[in-house]
This record gives structure tokens, C-alpha cells and sequence, in this order.
């Protein structure tokens, strides 16, 4: 097992590689990207309770987009709020989340006079989670975080209707190691959840595990339908379905039905 001075340093000297090795080629074209949506989520969290929860929420997003001539990287920070209640109980809990991505894809050199275009790379991911319980006059918080590596694939299929340039595509990733902190039980208060008055960044990741399939197991995939404008700007319309699973001490599975809307403003 890893400790975390370990896994920093780790995930330093890689996190460093990726974002400072050049990529070769001129950039082509950068956005910045504001975005709005809707969500459906189905929890079974039990370090909380037992029964399935269910309930729709919203999102924001905000992320920077940039493409070059042989690759594709991409940065993303969202907020989620949920309200999911159980049908067995009429009990219900406020979730919120805080989820940052980055990506890097690849493109293939031979790809330039194909229809669909094939590029692969990888997501690092981080996610911040709190479970509020209402019912609860105790335990009612959880806290959670991730940090995740994972191979990933863009598929992209630009075409033309009613004579104006459109672009269909899939983004999708698996993660391959993840290291994640997972209370055995909720808290009664926001302090409490890391047994302290005043708690600090690093509370929220200090006694966490690596973790892989077997033990952990997510899957996101997200469809997209992008319009870019004569002006540089366009709109993105996007449809995420994401699985995960967590076979901890109390396990938890999640599912999540999502549809975006994005602005992207050419910088």
C-alpha cells in the first residue's frame, strides 16, 4: 500500500509531465467554456443507509478548450447539487459535489480525410463529494474524494445540415487506479467528518486507499452535438451517463443521467 507522501510525489512527477511536456504543432484554436444543465442521479450510499435514492439536481461548468495541430487538451471544474429521496422512507438528502477534469487526447496523423476522427489519451480527475442526510439528527454528513487516472477516447464526426457545419462525437473513460478516502460513517457536523475543530485541504485526503478494479469501477460516458458560429464562438449540447461502484467497507453505488448546454467563447 502506498502511503500518501508516496502518491503525491507520484502524482506530482506525472501531473508535471503532462502538463509541461510540449506538444508538438501550432494551437489552432482555444475557447473558454461557461455551461448550465440538468441531472438524475440514484444513490445507494451505506455509510448513510441501505435504501436507493433518487432525485434531480443541476449543474454549472467551467472549463478552457484548446486545440492544437496533434492534440486536443481540455479542462473542466463542475458544481452539482442533488435532492435524491428514498420512495421506501420519504427521507431525503442534499448532495453536493465538485468535480475537476483534465484531458489530453491525441490525434491520429492519418486521420485528417476520414470521416470519424479516432484520438486517444488520458483524464486525471478529482471529485469532492457531501452527502447531506435530512432526516438525521445524527451521522446525517458523509464526505468523500477521489483522485483518478484513466486511459480515455474521443470520437468526432463533423458533418453539414441545412448548410451549416455541425460536429457529433463521444467522449469516454475508465479509470485504471484511483485514490480515494471513505469514512466509515457519516458525521454529525462538517468538522466532524475528519474529527476535528478546524480542519485543513489535506484532512479531506489523508487515510485514503489505491484502489482498482475489483475494488472500485467507473464508467462515464458522454455524447455531444457541438455548432460553431462563423464569429470563432460556438454551443455545445452534451449527454453524460456515468456508473460508479465502490465495494468499501460500506459500498456505494452511484448512477447519473446529465444533459449539458455550453457556450464556447474563442479566446
Amino acid at each position: 500500500m502506498l502511503t500518501l507522501n508516496k502518491l503525491y510525489i507520484i502524482s506530482l512527477a506525472f501531473a508535471t509531465f503532462v502538463f509541461c511536456h510540449p506538444s508538438l504543432g501550432q494551437v489552432k484554436q482555444t475557447h473558454f467554456i461557461t455551461g448550465i444543465g440538468g441531472s438524475y442521479v440514484n444513490v445507494i450510499d451505506e455509510g448513510i443507509s441501505p435504501l436507493l435514492y433518487k432525485g434531480i439536481g443541476g449543474n454549472v461548468i467551467l472549463g478552457h478548450f484548446q486545440e492544437k495541430e496533434n492534440s486536443i487538451n481540455t479542462s473542466s471544474a463542475k458544481f452539482d447539487f442533488n435532492n435524491p429521496s428514498s420512495s421506501i422512507s420519504n427521507a431525503e438528502m442534499y448532495t453536493y459535489r465538485l468535480e475537476g477534469h483534465y484531458q489530453r487526447y491525441w490525434k491520429l496523423s492519418d486521420d485528417a480525410n476520414k470521416s470519424w476522427k479516432i484520438r486517444s489519451g488520458l483524464d486525471l480527475s478529482a471529485k469532492w463529494a457531501l452527502r447531506q442526510h435530512l432526516s438525521f439528527t445524527n451521522n446525517s454528513q458523509h464526505i468523500e474524494t477521489r483522485f483518478s487516472v484513466a486511459p480515455a477516447l474521443m470520437l468526432a464526426r463533423p458533418f453539414e445540415l441545412w448548410d451549416r457545419n455541425f460536429e457529433l462525437g463521444l467522449f469516454y473513460s475508465v479509470p485504471l487506479l484511483t485514490y480515494a478516502t471513505r469514512p466509515l460513517f457519516a458525521s454529525t457536523r462538517f468538522p466532524a467528518s475528519v474529527n476535528k475543530e478546524e480542519i485543513g485541504f489535506f484532512d479531506y485526503v489523508r487515510d485514503g486507499e489505491i484502489i482498482s478494479f475489483g475494488n472500485y469501477f467507473k464508467w462515464s460516458t458522454q455524447y455531444y452535438l457541438y455548432y460553431p458560429f462563423k464569429n470563432g464562438n460556438g454551443l455545445r449540447l452534451d449527454y453524460l451517463w456515468s456508473y460508479e461502484s465502490y465495494k468499501a467497507q460500506n459500498p456505494i453505488k452511484t448512477g447519473e443521467h446529465s444533459i449539458m448546454i455550453s457556450t464556447f467563447f474563442k479566446i
